[in-house]
Formats: structure tokens, C-alpha cells, sequence
């Protein structure tokens, strides 16, 4: 406990399943938190239920991460209520299963906007910050599926392969300089992300429940909670020369 209680942690997408796994944890770390997301009304609750764990300062910031301008006003938020940024967890992403020839130019581009895009912004922000300090982490929610690829999933699949390059290539250039950047492959849990992948929040949950476990490498499918887990490695001491990394939570799938 409180492996984390001189950090300010950034979470994206922290009203999803995951970002608010991740921010719990780190809440009961000890962290102080900017938790951000596109959707208020689901912000707000999140905040309320990491408020009920923990004693921690938290502030929150709905915003609409593919726009940069929205990106700057965050990051400056964040300046005004902590005046630094130790750790960013870039969680924000979308989900689309659809064979190829279905693509349309507009999911492409909503896909790598999502997911590549906001990481981009943000991590380019967070950077900016964390230079003159030399230190900083970020960490980046990938998928396995950035690894693999797969049938279906061309333009998601392509999305998260991206952002491990990403991650890959920002942790050679800032690395020197204090600053640790790797991404976390889960495979497919019960998430918000796997129920738009699955074909929206209506979708029968035992169905989805059934095709998780089948999948699972483990006696069970992935949970938030092990995503949650890696991301407070990452973002803590103990992973302190561990950088470049993508880190496949899950087995295979």
C-alpha cells in the first residue's frame, strides 16, 4: 500500500471498466488523480466510486481526447490543480469487429483516432512535462490483439499495433532521460471496449462470458483488476528499469 502516495496519475478513459479498475488501484496507492473521459455523466460516477475507496485527492476533466485543443486545456488543468504529472495511463480506445471489405473510410479513421491518436496527444504532453523533471511514466493500454493481429479486427488490431510502436519508439528517445514508457496487452475481458467489439452494451452477456473463457489461456477470462495491477507495477518504483516494454496480460488467447 501507498506504493504511490507522491504521484499524480492521469487515467484516460477512466469511466470504462479498465480506467476505473486502474484508477481504484491507484487510489489505494495512495496516488493523486486527474481521471479524464469523454462521457461526464459516466466520469462522475467513476469519481464517486474511487472516492468511496480511498482519501485521495482526485480532480476530473471531461474532455474529448482526438481533439488536441481539448488535450492542452486538460494537461493544463492539471497543471493548475497538481502543478506536475508523474504517471500517465493512456486507457482511452474503442472497439471494431468487422471483416475488411465492410471497413468504411469513417470506422478506419475513428479507430486509429481513438486509440493512436489520443495517445499521441497526451503522451506528447505528458512528455513535455516530465523532461525537465527526468522522470516520469507513462503506460499505455494496448491489446494483445497488437500483437497478433486478427481476422476482423483489421482496423482496431492495426490501431493497437501502433501504439506499441509508439510506445517503443518514445521509450528509446526519452529513456536517458528518466522516463519510462511500455504498454499492457490484455486479451479480450469484460470491459466496455469488449462489448462494443461484441456489438454494443445490449449484447447477451453470457454469450460474451462463454466466448471469454473459451478464449482464456488461464482457468478464467482476464479480469479489469489484472490490467489494474500492471499498470501500478508500471507506474511504481519496483519497475523503475523497465521500459520499452509490451507486456501480454492474459496468456494467449
Amino acid at each position: 500500500m501507498n506504493r504511490l502516495s507522491d504521484s499524480v496519475a492521469m487515467v484516460t478513459g477512466a469511466a470504462g471498466v479498465f480506467g476505473t479498475a486502474i484508477a481504484t488501484r491507484y487510489a489505494e496507492e495512495g496516488a493523486s488523480l486527474v481521471l479524464t473521459d469523454v462521457d461526464e455523466t459516466r466520469l462522475k460516477v467513476t469519481v464517486q466510486a474511487v472516492e468511496a475507496v480511498a482519501a485521495v485527492s482526485i480532480t476530473a476533466f471531461a474532455a474529448d481526447l482526438t481533439e488536441p485543443a481539448a488535450v492542452t486545456r486538460l494537461f493544463e488543468h492539471t497543471d493548475e490543480a497538481f502543478g506536475r504529472i508523474d504517471v500517465l495511463i493512456n486507457n482511452a480506445g474503442g472497439a471494431l469487429r468487422s471483416p475488411l471489405v465492410f471497413h468504411n473510410d469513417a470506422d478506419w479513421h475513428r479507430m486509429l483516432r481513438v486509440n493512436l491518436d489520443t495517445v499521441f496527444y497526451c503522451s506528447r504532453q505528458a512528455v513535455r512535462r516530465m523532461l525537465p523533471r527526468r522522470s516520469g511514466r507513462i503506460v499505455n493500454v494496448a491489446s494483445a490483439l497488437g500483437l497478433t493481429g486478427g481476422a476482423d479486427e483489421v482496423a482496431y488490431a492495426t490501431a493497437k499495433a501502433a501504439v506499441i510502436g509508439f510506445t517503443r519508439s518514445v521509450a528509446q528517445e526519452v529513456g536517458r532521460r528518466g522516463i519510462c514508457v511500455n504498454a499492457i496487452c490484455p486479451t479480450l475481458a469484460d470491459s466496455g471496449v469488449s462489448r462494443e467489439y461484441f456489438g454494443g452494451f445490449d449484447v447477451d452477456i453470457r454469450a460474451v462470458a462463454g466466448y471469454l473463457a473459451r478464449r482464456a489461456a488461464m482457468p478464467r477470462a482476464i479480469a479489469p483488476d489484472d490490467v489494474a495491477d500492471i499498470a501500478v507495477f508500471l507506474g511504481a518504483r519496483e519497475s523503475a528499469y523497465l521500459n520499452g516494454q509490451a507486456i501480454l496480460v492474459g496468456g494467449v488467447g
